[in-house]
């Protein structure tokens, strides 16, 4: 990963934005208005991560490769056959 997409503490945020998800999802004796809150909140740091980083920090806060070529199996055929 660049210097430009190095989200620090990237791990600690997954972790708390799982959480959040978690805990809203559950509710136990939460109102409602603070389930929506929290559901606000880890849909908000996403969209704040892609504003200042772009598109790159959102692929590395969700775990995906930052290019799509770089995926195993994905990209050109190593010998194409060409007819003569």
């Amino acid at each position: 990963m660049d210097h430009s997409t190095a989200l620090p503490g990237l791990l600690r945020l997954r972790v708390v934005l799982l959480m959040f998800v978690l805990v809203a999802g559950t509710g136990g004796d939460a109102p409602l208005w603070a389930r929506l809150v929290l559901v606000a909140t880890a849909a908000a740091v996403p969209v704040a991560i892609a504003v200042q980083h772009g598109r790159a920090g959102v692929r590395a806060l969700l775990g995906l490769p930052s290019r799509l070529g770089s995926r195993p199996g994905a990209g050109t055929v190593p010998n194409p056959i060409r007819s003569e």
